[in-house]
Protein backbone atom coordinates (compact mmCIF):
# COMPACT_ATOMS: atom_id res chain seq x y z
CA UNK A 1 0.00 0.00 0.00
CA UNK A 2 1.17 3.50 -0.81
CA UNK A 3 1.05 6.54 1.45
CA UNK A 4 -2.14 7.83 -0.18
CA UNK A 5 -3.82 4.43 0.27
CA UNK A 6 -2.97 4.45 3.98
CA UNK A 7 -4.25 8.01 4.33
CA UNK A 8 -7.51 7.06 2.61
CA UNK A 9 -7.90 4.00 4.84
CA UNK A 10 -7.33 5.77 8.18
CA UNK A 11 -8.26 9.44 7.47
CA UNK A 12 -11.30 8.78 5.33
CA UNK A 13 -13.74 10.68 7.64
CA UNK A 14 -11.54 13.77 7.52
CA UNK A 15 -11.46 13.56 3.72
CA UNK A 16 -15.25 13.23 3.55
CA UNK A 17 -15.71 16.30 5.75
CA UNK A 18 -13.35 18.37 3.61
CA UNK A 19 -15.06 17.18 0.41
CA UNK A 20 -18.44 18.34 1.71
CA UNK A 21 -17.07 21.67 2.93
CA UNK A 22 -14.95 22.43 -0.15
CA UNK A 23 -17.17 21.75 -3.13
CA UNK A 24 -15.76 22.16 -6.59
CA UNK A 25 -12.34 20.72 -5.83
CA UNK A 26 -13.07 17.78 -8.16
CA UNK A 27 -13.45 20.17 -11.11
CA UNK A 28 -10.24 21.99 -10.13
CA UNK A 29 -8.36 18.69 -9.93
CA UNK A 30 -9.66 17.59 -13.31
CA UNK A 31 -8.70 20.96 -14.83
CA UNK A 32 -5.23 20.61 -13.26
CA UNK A 33 -5.00 17.03 -14.64
CA UNK A 34 -4.21 15.67 -11.17
CA UNK A 35 -4.39 11.89 -11.41
CA UNK A 36 -5.86 11.34 -7.92
CA UNK A 37 -9.44 10.95 -6.72
CA UNK A 38 -10.59 14.05 -4.74
CA UNK A 39 -11.57 11.90 -1.73
CA UNK A 40 -8.10 10.31 -1.60
CA UNK A 41 -6.37 13.66 -2.08
CA UNK A 42 -8.34 15.34 0.73
CA UNK A 43 -7.66 12.39 3.05
CA UNK A 44 -3.95 12.92 2.35
CA UNK A 45 -4.32 16.66 3.09
CA UNK A 46 -6.05 15.80 6.34
CA UNK A 47 -3.19 13.47 7.27
CA UNK A 48 -0.64 16.23 6.61
CA UNK A 49 -2.64 18.78 8.62
CA UNK A 50 -3.02 16.47 11.63
CA UNK A 51 0.66 15.46 11.44
CA UNK A 52 1.77 19.10 11.36
CA UNK A 53 -0.48 19.89 14.34
CA UNK A 54 1.01 17.01 16.34
CA UNK A 55 4.54 18.08 15.44
CA UNK A 56 3.89 21.74 16.25
CA UNK A 57 2.33 21.16 19.66
CA UNK A 58 4.89 18.48 20.51
CA UNK A 59 7.55 21.10 19.95
CA UNK A 60 5.59 23.50 22.19
CA UNK A 61 5.39 20.81 24.89
CA UNK A 62 9.15 20.22 24.64
CA UNK A 63 9.83 23.96 25.00
CA UNK A 64 7.59 24.38 28.05
CA UNK A 65 8.47 21.16 29.92
CA UNK A 66 12.08 20.56 28.97
CA UNK A 67 13.63 23.96 28.42
CA UNK A 68 11.45 25.96 30.83
CA UNK A 69 11.17 23.31 33.54
CA UNK A 70 7.43 22.74 33.28
CA UNK A 71 6.34 26.37 33.49
CA UNK A 72 3.03 27.06 31.79
CA UNK A 73 3.11 29.90 29.29
CA UNK A 74 -0.05 31.97 29.42
CA UNK A 75 0.66 34.18 26.41
CA UNK A 76 -2.15 33.36 23.93
CA UNK A 77 -0.07 34.63 20.98
CA UNK A 78 2.37 31.77 21.56
CA UNK A 79 -0.37 29.16 21.24
CA UNK A 80 -1.71 30.95 18.19
CA UNK A 81 1.75 30.88 16.62
CA UNK A 82 2.11 27.13 17.14
CA UNK A 83 -1.41 26.61 15.82
CA UNK A 84 -0.59 28.23 12.48
CA UNK A 85 1.34 25.33 10.80
CA UNK A 86 -1.66 22.95 10.50
CA UNK A 87 -3.81 25.85 9.26
CA UNK A 88 -1.21 26.72 6.64
CA UNK A 89 -0.94 23.07 5.53
CA UNK A 90 -4.72 22.83 5.23
CA UNK A 91 -5.06 26.09 3.28
CA UNK A 92 -2.22 25.21 0.91
CA UNK A 93 -3.57 21.69 0.38
CA UNK A 94 -7.03 22.98 -0.48
CA UNK A 95 -5.68 25.75 -2.71
CA UNK A 96 -3.13 23.64 -4.58
CA UNK A 97 -5.56 22.16 -7.19
CA UNK A 98 -6.92 25.61 -8.07
CA UNK A 99 -3.41 27.07 -8.31
CA UNK A 100 -2.24 24.15 -10.45
CA UNK A 101 -5.28 24.56 -12.71
CA UNK A 102 -4.64 28.30 -13.01
CA UNK A 103 -0.98 27.71 -13.88
CA UNK A 104 -1.96 25.12 -16.46
CA UNK A 105 -4.55 27.43 -18.03
CA UNK A 106 -1.97 30.23 -18.18
CA UNK A 107 0.39 27.95 -20.10
CA UNK A 108 -2.40 26.76 -22.40
CA UNK A 109 -3.33 30.37 -23.16
CA UNK A 110 0.08 30.80 -24.82
CA UNK A 111 0.13 27.42 -26.54
CA UNK A 112 -3.44 27.28 -27.92
CA UNK A 113 -2.97 29.79 -30.79
CA UNK A 114 0.03 27.81 -32.08
CA UNK A 115 -1.81 24.50 -31.66
CA UNK A 116 -4.74 25.98 -33.60
CA UNK A 117 -2.29 27.09 -36.28
CA UNK A 118 -0.91 23.53 -36.45
CA UNK A 119 -4.41 22.02 -36.70
CA UNK A 120 -5.36 24.50 -39.46
CA UNK A 121 -2.26 23.70 -41.49
CA UNK A 122 -2.75 19.94 -41.01
CA UNK A 123 -6.43 20.25 -41.98
CA UNK A 124 -5.30 21.82 -45.27
CA UNK A 125 -3.30 18.65 -45.82
CA UNK A 126 -6.34 16.42 -45.19
CA UNK A 127 -5.79 15.50 -41.53
CA UNK A 128 -8.67 15.72 -39.05
CA UNK A 129 -8.25 17.89 -35.92
CA UNK A 130 -8.33 14.87 -33.62
CA UNK A 131 -5.64 13.12 -35.66
CA UNK A 132 -3.65 16.39 -35.57
CA UNK A 133 -3.94 16.48 -31.78
CA UNK A 134 -2.67 12.91 -31.56
CA UNK A 135 0.35 13.90 -33.66
CA UNK A 136 0.96 16.87 -31.35
CA UNK A 137 1.20 14.43 -28.46
CA UNK A 138 4.51 13.24 -29.89
CA UNK A 139 5.96 16.77 -29.81
CA UNK A 140 7.22 18.34 -26.59
CA UNK A 141 7.22 21.96 -27.83
CA UNK A 142 3.71 22.35 -26.38
CA UNK A 143 4.03 20.55 -23.02
CA UNK A 144 0.77 21.67 -21.39
CA UNK A 145 -1.28 20.95 -24.48
CA UNK A 146 0.45 17.59 -24.68
CA UNK A 147 -0.88 16.63 -21.25
CA UNK A 148 -4.33 17.90 -22.27
CA UNK A 149 -4.26 15.68 -25.38
CA UNK A 150 -3.37 12.71 -23.18
CA UNK A 151 -6.39 13.56 -21.01
CA UNK A 152 -8.67 13.61 -24.08
CA UNK A 153 -7.33 10.23 -25.19
CA UNK A 154 -7.92 8.80 -21.70
CA UNK A 155 -11.52 9.97 -21.88
CA UNK A 156 -11.91 8.19 -25.22
CA UNK A 157 -10.34 4.95 -23.98
CA UNK A 158 -11.94 4.88 -20.52
CA UNK A 159 -15.51 5.96 -21.36
CA UNK A 160 -15.93 4.73 -24.91
CA UNK A 161 -16.94 8.19 -26.15
CA UNK A 162 -16.23 9.15 -29.73
CA UNK A 163 -13.32 11.62 -30.18
CA UNK A 164 -15.62 14.59 -30.89
CA UNK A 165 -17.64 14.05 -27.69
CA UNK A 166 -14.44 13.51 -25.70
CA UNK A 167 -13.06 16.82 -27.01
CA UNK A 168 -16.29 18.56 -25.98
CA UNK A 169 -16.15 17.05 -22.51
CA UNK A 170 -12.50 18.02 -22.03
CA UNK A 171 -13.11 21.58 -23.23
CA UNK A 172 -15.94 22.18 -20.76
CA UNK A 173 -13.68 21.51 -17.78
CA UNK A 174 -10.91 23.98 -18.75
CA UNK A 175 -11.84 27.59 -18.00
CA UNK A 176 -10.14 28.96 -21.12
CA UNK A 177 -12.35 30.63 -23.71
CA UNK A 178 -10.06 30.14 -26.72
CA UNK A 179 -9.71 26.46 -25.95
CA UNK A 180 -13.48 26.01 -25.59
CA UNK A 181 -14.18 27.98 -28.76
CA UNK A 182 -11.71 25.90 -30.75
CA UNK A 183 -12.92 22.44 -29.70
CA UNK A 184 -16.63 23.12 -29.13
CA UNK A 185 -16.88 25.22 -32.29
CA UNK A 186 -15.15 22.52 -34.31
CA UNK A 187 -17.54 19.87 -32.95
CA UNK A 188 -20.56 22.05 -33.70
CA UNK A 189 -19.35 22.89 -37.21
CA UNK A 190 -18.66 19.23 -37.96
CA UNK A 191 -22.09 18.09 -36.73
CA UNK A 192 -23.96 20.75 -38.69
CA UNK A 193 -22.00 20.07 -41.87
CA UNK A 194 -20.25 23.45 -41.98
CA UNK A 195 -16.93 24.39 -43.52
CA UNK A 196 -14.45 23.03 -40.98
CA UNK A 197 -11.39 24.40 -42.78
CA UNK A 198 -12.80 27.92 -42.87
CA UNK A 199 -13.79 27.73 -39.21
CA UNK A 200 -10.33 26.56 -38.10
CA UNK A 201 -8.60 29.23 -40.16
CA UNK A 202 -10.82 32.07 -38.93
CA UNK A 203 -10.56 30.85 -35.33
CA UNK A 204 -6.76 30.78 -35.53
CA UNK A 205 -6.71 34.26 -37.06
CA UNK A 206 -8.93 35.49 -34.21
CA UNK A 207 -6.61 33.94 -31.62
CA UNK A 208 -3.58 35.73 -33.04
CA UNK A 209 -5.49 39.01 -33.07
CA UNK A 210 -6.34 38.43 -29.41
CA UNK A 211 -2.68 37.70 -28.69
CA UNK A 212 -1.72 41.03 -30.27
CA UNK A 213 -4.27 42.77 -28.04
CA UNK A 214 -2.92 40.84 -25.06
CA UNK A 215 0.60 42.02 -25.87
CA UNK A 216 -0.59 45.64 -25.91
CA UNK A 217 -2.21 45.16 -22.51
CA UNK A 218 0.97 43.47 -21.29
CA UNK A 219 2.99 46.53 -22.32
CA UNK A 220 0.73 48.74 -20.22
CA UNK A 221 0.99 46.34 -17.27
CA UNK A 222 4.78 46.24 -17.50
CA UNK A 223 4.84 50.04 -17.57
CA UNK A 224 2.70 50.23 -14.43
CA UNK A 225 4.82 47.57 -12.74
CA UNK A 226 8.03 49.41 -13.57
CA UNK A 227 6.55 52.65 -12.23
CA UNK A 228 5.59 50.87 -9.00
CA UNK A 229 9.10 49.45 -8.70
CA UNK A 230 10.54 52.92 -9.31
CA UNK A 231 8.43 54.34 -6.50
CA UNK A 232 9.42 51.61 -4.06
CA UNK A 233 13.01 51.15 -5.19
CA UNK A 234 13.92 54.80 -5.71
CA UNK A 235 11.69 56.97 -3.54
CA UNK A 236 11.52 54.41 -0.72
CA UNK A 237 15.27 53.93 -0.76
CA UNK A 238 15.81 57.68 -0.92
CA UNK A 239 13.69 58.18 2.18
CA UNK A 240 15.64 55.60 4.15
CA UNK A 241 18.96 57.03 2.95
CA UNK A 242 17.90 60.46 4.18
CA UNK A 243 16.84 59.03 7.55
CA UNK A 244 20.19 57.29 7.89
CA UNK A 245 22.15 60.45 7.04
CA UNK A 246 20.15 62.49 9.55
CA UNK A 247 20.39 59.90 12.32
CA UNK A 248 24.13 59.45 11.78
CA UNK A 249 24.87 63.16 11.44
CA UNK A 250 22.60 64.30 14.29
CA UNK A 251 22.55 61.51 16.89
CA UNK A 252 21.04 63.91 19.41
CA UNK A 253 17.85 63.94 17.30
CA UNK A 254 17.17 60.34 18.40
CA UNK A 255 16.00 57.37 16.34
CA UNK A 256 19.52 56.31 15.31
CA UNK A 257 19.75 53.69 12.58
CA UNK A 258 22.81 51.49 12.88
CA UNK A 259 25.06 50.61 9.96
CA UNK A 260 24.12 46.94 10.29
CA UNK A 261 20.42 47.79 9.97
CA UNK A 262 21.13 49.94 6.94
CA UNK A 263 23.19 47.23 5.23
CA UNK A 264 20.46 44.68 6.00
CA UNK A 265 17.94 46.88 4.21
CA UNK A 266 20.24 47.73 1.30
CA UNK A 267 21.69 44.27 0.59
CA UNK A 268 18.82 41.99 1.69
CA UNK A 269 15.43 43.73 1.75
CA UNK A 270 15.81 45.68 -1.49
CA UNK A 271 17.16 42.71 -3.52
CA UNK A 272 14.31 40.54 -2.21
CA UNK A 273 11.82 43.23 -3.29
CA UNK A 274 13.51 43.29 -6.71
CA UNK A 275 13.14 39.53 -7.11
CA UNK A 276 9.47 39.82 -6.11
CA UNK A 277 8.95 42.28 -8.98
CA UNK A 278 10.81 39.94 -11.33
CA UNK A 279 8.47 37.12 -10.30
CA UNK A 280 5.37 39.29 -10.76
CA UNK A 281 6.62 40.38 -14.17
CA UNK A 282 7.21 36.76 -15.14
CA UNK A 283 3.63 35.82 -14.26
CA UNK A 284 2.21 38.73 -16.30
CA UNK A 285 4.33 38.18 -19.40
CA UNK A 286 3.87 35.78 -22.30
CA UNK A 287 6.36 33.00 -21.64
CA UNK A 288 7.12 30.42 -24.29
CA UNK A 289 7.64 26.75 -23.28
CA UNK A 290 11.28 26.66 -24.47
CA UNK A 291 13.75 29.30 -23.31
CA UNK A 292 17.46 29.93 -23.83
CA UNK A 293 19.43 28.74 -20.80
CA UNK A 294 23.01 28.79 -22.10
CA UNK A 295 23.45 32.42 -21.00
CA UNK A 296 22.81 31.46 -17.38
CA UNK A 297 25.51 28.79 -17.53
CA UNK A 298 27.97 31.60 -18.25
CA UNK A 299 26.55 33.52 -15.27
CA UNK A 300 27.08 30.53 -12.98
CA UNK A 301 30.68 30.28 -14.21
CA UNK A 302 31.40 33.97 -13.52
CA UNK A 303 29.81 34.12 -10.05
CA UNK A 304 32.94 32.81 -8.19
CA UNK A 305 35.09 35.44 -9.88
CA UNK A 306 32.58 38.16 -9.00
CA UNK A 307 32.46 37.08 -5.37
CA UNK A 308 36.25 37.03 -5.14
CA UNK A 309 36.53 40.53 -6.59
CA UNK A 310 33.78 41.87 -4.34
CA UNK A 311 35.34 40.46 -1.18
CA UNK A 312 38.76 41.97 -1.95
CA UNK A 313 37.73 45.21 -3.68
CA UNK A 314 34.89 46.22 -1.33
CA UNK A 315 35.17 44.63 2.12
CA UNK A 316 38.78 45.73 2.85
CA UNK A 317 37.63 49.36 2.82
CA UNK A 318 34.74 48.64 5.19
CA UNK A 319 36.39 45.96 7.33
CA UNK A 320 40.21 46.10 6.87
CA UNK A 321 40.68 42.88 8.85
CA UNK A 322 39.14 40.94 5.92
CA UNK A 323 41.99 41.84 3.56
CA UNK A 324 43.82 38.79 2.18
CA UNK A 325 47.51 39.62 1.53
CA UNK A 326 47.60 37.51 -1.64
CA UNK A 327 44.91 39.73 -3.18
CA UNK A 328 46.21 43.06 -1.86
CA UNK A 329 46.78 44.09 -5.48
CA UNK A 330 43.02 44.25 -6.04
CA UNK A 331 42.56 46.76 -3.22
CA UNK A 332 45.53 48.78 -4.44
CA UNK A 333 44.06 48.76 -7.94
CA UNK A 334 40.85 50.36 -6.66
CA UNK A 335 42.85 53.07 -4.87
CA UNK A 336 44.84 53.72 -8.05
CA UNK A 337 41.70 54.05 -10.19
CA UNK A 338 40.16 56.32 -7.56
CA UNK A 339 43.09 58.70 -7.72
CA UNK A 340 43.32 58.43 -11.52
CA UNK A 341 39.65 59.36 -12.04
CA UNK A 342 39.79 61.93 -9.23
CA UNK A 343 37.01 60.38 -7.11
CA UNK A 344 36.76 61.79 -3.59
CA UNK A 345 37.95 59.76 -0.62
CA UNK A 346 35.18 57.51 0.60
CA UNK A 347 34.19 56.31 -2.89
CA UNK A 348 36.61 53.33 -2.86
CA UNK A 349 34.16 50.54 -1.92
CA UNK A 350 31.59 51.90 -4.39
CA UNK A 351 34.21 51.78 -7.14
CA UNK A 352 35.28 48.28 -6.11
CA UNK A 353 31.71 47.01 -6.12
CA UNK A 354 31.10 48.59 -9.53
CA UNK A 355 34.20 46.87 -10.97
CA UNK A 356 33.14 43.53 -9.45
CA UNK A 357 29.61 43.69 -10.84
CA UNK A 358 30.80 44.80 -14.27
CA UNK A 359 33.32 41.95 -14.38
CA UNK A 360 30.51 39.56 -13.45
CA UNK A 361 28.14 40.94 -16.09
CA UNK A 362 30.36 41.46 -19.14
CA UNK A 363 30.67 37.74 -20.13
CA UNK A 364 26.90 37.34 -19.70
CA UNK A 365 26.26 40.42 -21.86
CA UNK A 366 28.49 39.11 -24.66
CA UNK A 367 26.86 35.67 -24.72
CA UNK A 368 23.31 37.04 -24.39
CA UNK A 369 23.89 39.55 -27.19
CA UNK A 370 25.19 36.76 -29.44
CA UNK A 371 22.20 34.48 -28.83
CA UNK A 372 19.69 37.33 -29.07
CA UNK A 373 20.99 38.46 -32.46
CA UNK A 374 21.19 34.84 -33.58
CA UNK A 375 17.58 34.08 -32.61
CA UNK A 376 16.22 37.30 -34.06
CA UNK A 377 18.06 36.72 -37.35
CA UNK A 378 16.87 33.11 -37.56
CA UNK A 379 13.24 34.09 -37.01
CA UNK A 380 13.40 36.83 -39.65
CA UNK A 381 15.06 34.43 -42.11
CA UNK A 382 12.40 31.75 -41.54
CA UNK A 383 9.57 34.19 -42.24
CA UNK A 384 11.15 35.35 -45.51
CA UNK A 385 11.95 31.75 -46.48
CA UNK A 386 8.34 30.63 -45.97
CA UNK A 387 7.04 33.34 -48.30
CA UNK A 388 9.57 32.42 -51.00
CA UNK A 389 8.76 28.74 -50.50
CA UNK A 390 5.08 29.41 -51.24
CA UNK A 391 5.90 31.28 -54.44
CA UNK A 392 8.24 28.54 -55.65
CA UNK A 393 5.70 25.84 -54.77
CA UNK A 394 3.18 27.51 -57.09
CA UNK A 395 5.45 26.62 -60.03
CA UNK A 396 4.66 22.94 -59.46
CA UNK A 397 7.97 21.90 -57.91
CA UNK A 398 7.96 19.55 -54.93
CA UNK A 399 8.54 21.08 -51.46
CA UNK A 400 11.89 19.28 -51.18
CA UNK A 401 13.05 20.66 -54.53
CA UNK A 402 11.88 24.16 -53.56
CA UNK A 403 13.92 23.96 -50.34
CA UNK A 404 17.01 22.86 -52.28
CA UNK A 405 16.66 25.78 -54.71
CA UNK A 406 16.07 28.34 -51.94
CA UNK A 407 19.04 27.08 -49.92
CA UNK A 408 21.32 29.09 -52.22
CA UNK A 409 19.61 32.37 -51.30
CA UNK A 410 20.67 34.61 -48.46
CA UNK A 411 18.35 34.43 -45.44
CA UNK A 412 20.79 35.91 -42.97
CA UNK A 413 21.53 33.79 -39.93
CA UNK A 414 19.01 31.15 -41.03
CA UNK A 415 20.96 30.39 -44.23
CA UNK A 416 23.41 27.93 -42.67
CA UNK A 417 20.57 25.95 -41.09
CA UNK A 418 18.60 25.97 -44.35
CA UNK A 419 21.61 24.57 -46.23
CA UNK A 420 21.87 21.73 -43.73
CA UNK A 421 18.13 21.00 -43.95
CA UNK A 422 18.40 20.95 -47.76
CA UNK A 423 21.39 18.60 -47.64
CA UNK A 424 19.72 16.19 -45.24
CA UNK A 425 16.54 16.10 -47.36
CA UNK A 426 18.68 15.41 -50.41
CA UNK A 427 20.47 12.58 -48.64
CA UNK A 428 17.15 10.97 -47.77
CA UNK A 429 17.16 11.63 -44.04
CA UNK A 430 13.82 10.98 -42.28
CA UNK A 431 11.88 14.21 -41.71
CA UNK A 432 11.84 13.81 -37.93
CA UNK A 433 15.63 13.41 -37.99
CA UNK A 434 15.93 16.67 -39.96
CA UNK A 435 13.93 18.51 -37.31
CA UNK A 436 15.87 16.96 -34.41
CA UNK A 437 19.16 18.10 -35.93
CA UNK A 438 17.78 21.62 -36.30
CA UNK A 439 16.55 21.59 -32.72
CA UNK A 440 19.96 20.69 -31.34
CA UNK A 441 21.37 23.94 -32.77
CA UNK A 442 18.51 26.40 -32.15
CA UNK A 443 16.90 27.34 -28.81
CA UNK A 444 14.29 29.86 -30.04
CA UNK A 445 10.84 28.38 -29.52
CA UNK A 446 9.14 30.35 -32.31
CA UNK A 447 11.77 29.19 -34.81
CA UNK A 448 11.36 25.60 -33.64
CA UNK A 449 7.57 25.62 -33.90
CA UNK A 450 7.72 27.11 -37.41
CA UNK A 451 10.20 24.53 -38.72
CA UNK A 452 8.28 21.72 -37.04
CA UNK A 453 5.11 22.87 -38.80
CA UNK A 454 6.94 22.92 -42.14
CA UNK A 455 8.40 19.44 -41.66
CA UNK A 456 5.09 17.99 -40.47
CA UNK A 457 3.17 19.70 -43.27
CA UNK A 458 5.45 18.05 -45.84
CA UNK A 459 5.17 14.73 -43.97
CA UNK A 460 1.37 14.69 -43.77
CA UNK A 461 -0.01 16.60 -46.73
CA UNK A 462 2.87 16.74 -49.10
CA UNK A 463 3.24 20.48 -48.61
CA UNK A 464 0.36 21.68 -50.80
CA UNK A 465 0.20 25.31 -51.90
CA UNK A 466 -2.72 25.97 -49.55
CA UNK A 467 -0.94 24.43 -46.55
CA UNK A 468 2.26 26.37 -47.15
CA UNK A 469 0.32 29.58 -47.79
CA UNK A 470 -1.45 29.17 -44.44
CA UNK A 471 1.86 28.46 -42.73
CA UNK A 472 3.50 31.56 -44.29
CA UNK A 473 0.62 33.83 -43.27
CA UNK A 474 0.68 32.70 -39.65
CA UNK A 475 4.48 32.93 -39.54
CA UNK A 476 4.25 36.54 -40.68
CA UNK A 477 1.62 37.17 -38.01
CA UNK A 478 3.97 35.79 -35.35
CA UNK A 479 6.78 38.05 -36.57
CA UNK A 480 4.55 41.14 -36.48
CA UNK A 481 3.38 40.29 -32.96
CA UNK A 482 6.98 39.97 -31.74
CA UNK A 483 7.91 43.28 -33.38
CA UNK A 484 4.95 44.99 -31.75
CA UNK A 485 5.88 43.48 -28.40
CA UNK A 486 9.41 44.93 -28.56
CA UNK A 487 8.20 48.32 -29.83
CA UNK A 488 5.66 48.68 -27.01
CA UNK A 489 8.13 47.94 -24.24
CA UNK A 490 11.21 49.73 -25.63
CA UNK A 491 10.25 53.23 -24.26
CA UNK A 492 10.29 51.82 -20.72
CA UNK A 493 14.08 51.55 -20.87
CA UNK A 494 14.48 55.27 -20.10
CA UNK A 495 12.80 54.98 -16.68
CA UNK A 496 15.65 53.23 -14.77
CA UNK A 497 18.28 55.75 -15.91
CA UNK A 498 16.24 58.63 -14.55
CA UNK A 499 15.62 56.77 -11.31
CA UNK A 500 19.23 55.66 -10.74
CA UNK A 501 20.70 59.10 -11.45
CA UNK A 502 18.07 60.74 -9.25
CA UNK A 503 18.79 58.42 -6.33
CA UNK A 504 22.58 58.73 -6.64
CA UNK A 505 22.70 62.50 -7.15
CA UNK A 506 20.17 63.29 -4.41
CA UNK A 507 21.89 61.07 -1.85
CA UNK A 508 25.34 62.48 -2.61
CA UNK A 509 24.11 66.08 -2.56
CA UNK A 510 22.24 65.53 0.71
CA UNK A 511 25.33 64.01 2.27
CA UNK A 512 27.43 67.01 1.14
CA UNK A 513 24.80 69.37 2.47
CA UNK A 514 24.94 67.84 5.95
CA UNK A 515 28.74 67.95 5.93
CA UNK A 516 28.65 71.68 5.17
CA UNK A 517 25.95 72.27 7.78
CA UNK A 518 27.98 70.51 10.43
CA UNK A 519 31.02 72.65 9.61
CA UNK A 520 28.95 75.84 9.99
CA UNK A 521 27.61 74.58 13.33
CA UNK A 522 31.16 73.90 14.54
CA UNK A 523 30.74 70.12 14.64
CA UNK A 524 31.98 67.38 12.38
CA UNK A 525 30.59 64.15 10.98
CA UNK A 526 32.64 61.15 9.81
CA UNK A 527 32.11 62.09 6.16
CA UNK A 528 34.44 59.46 4.69
CA UNK A 529 32.97 56.62 6.75
CA UNK A 530 29.45 57.81 5.98
CA UNK A 531 30.23 58.03 2.26
CA UNK A 532 31.52 54.46 2.23
CA UNK A 533 28.40 53.25 4.03
CA UNK A 534 25.96 55.12 1.78
CA UNK A 535 27.51 55.04 -1.68
CA UNK A 536 28.31 51.32 -1.80
CA UNK A 537 24.66 50.15 -1.64
CA UNK A 538 23.76 52.75 -4.28
CA UNK A 539 25.86 50.89 -6.84
CA UNK A 540 24.34 47.53 -5.90
CA UNK A 541 20.82 48.94 -6.03
CA UNK A 542 21.41 50.45 -9.48
CA UNK A 543 22.63 47.07 -10.69
CA UNK A 544 19.56 45.19 -9.43
CA UNK A 545 17.38 47.95 -10.87
CA UNK A 546 18.85 47.13 -14.29
CA UNK A 547 18.10 43.41 -13.88
CA UNK A 548 14.45 44.13 -13.04
CA UNK A 549 14.16 46.49 -16.01
CA UNK A 550 15.60 43.88 -18.37
CA UNK A 551 13.09 41.29 -17.20
CA UNK A 552 10.09 43.61 -17.43
CA UNK A 553 11.03 45.05 -20.83
CA UNK A 554 12.42 42.05 -22.73
CA UNK A 555 11.09 39.13 -20.71
CA UNK A 556 14.59 37.83 -19.92
CA UNK A 557 16.72 38.55 -16.86
CA UNK A 558 19.85 37.90 -18.93
CA UNK A 559 19.17 40.95 -21.10
CA UNK A 560 19.03 43.09 -17.95
CA UNK A 561 22.77 42.71 -17.32
CA UNK A 562 23.57 45.21 -20.06
CA UNK A 563 21.15 47.75 -18.56
CA UNK A 564 22.59 46.97 -15.12
CA UNK A 565 26.12 47.81 -16.29
CA UNK A 566 24.96 51.06 -17.89
CA UNK A 567 23.11 52.02 -14.71
CA UNK A 568 26.18 51.23 -12.62
CA UNK A 569 28.32 53.48 -14.81
CA UNK A 570 25.61 56.18 -14.68
CA UNK A 571 25.61 55.99 -10.86
CA UNK A 572 29.40 56.36 -10.74
CA UNK A 573 29.14 59.32 -13.09
CA UNK A 574 26.46 60.84 -10.85
CA UNK A 575 28.68 60.42 -7.78
CA UNK A 576 31.63 62.07 -9.55
CA UNK A 577 29.61 65.02 -10.84
CA UNK A 578 27.83 65.77 -7.56
CA UNK A 579 31.08 65.62 -5.59
CA UNK A 580 32.99 67.90 -7.99
CA UNK A 581 30.42 70.59 -8.75
CA UNK A 582 28.66 72.87 -6.27
CA UNK A 583 24.92 72.81 -6.93
CA UNK A 584 24.01 74.83 -3.86
CA UNK A 585 25.74 76.95 -1.27
CA UNK A 586 25.04 76.81 2.46
CA UNK A 587 25.19 80.13 4.26
CA UNK A 588 25.36 82.20 1.07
Amino acid sequence: MGVKDLCYAYFNPFGKALLKAYKGIDADMEAANMQTHPHVYLSFVGFLAISSAIASFSFLFMVTHVLLGGRILINPLLYLLFGLPPIFVLVIGLSLPKMAASNRISGLKTEIPYASMYISVMARGGLSPYASLLRLRKMDLLPRLRSEIERIQKIVLSTGLDPISAMERAAKVIGLKDYKDLLLGYASTLRTGGDVLHYLYSQTDTMFRKMATRIKAMGENMGSLLEAYTIIGILGSLGLYMMFVVSFSLPQAGGKISSDTFFLFAFVVLPVASFVFIYIGDTLQINYPVSAWKTYLVLIATVPMGLLLATQMVLPFLYPILTIPAFQILRDGVVYVQSLLDFKEGCEPALGLAFSLIALAVPVIIVDRHYTKEEKGILQGITSFFRDLVENRKTGLSPEKCIQILSDRDYGRFSKYLKRISSELGWGFPLHKVFEDFRKSVQNWLALINIYLLIDTISVGGGTEESLETLAEFSESIRLIEQERRALLAPLMIVPYIGAILLTATTTMFLTFFRDMSLIAGTSIPFISLSRTLLTPLIFHSFTFGLVTGKLVTGRVSSGFRTAVYLTIASLLGIWITTHFIFFSVGG
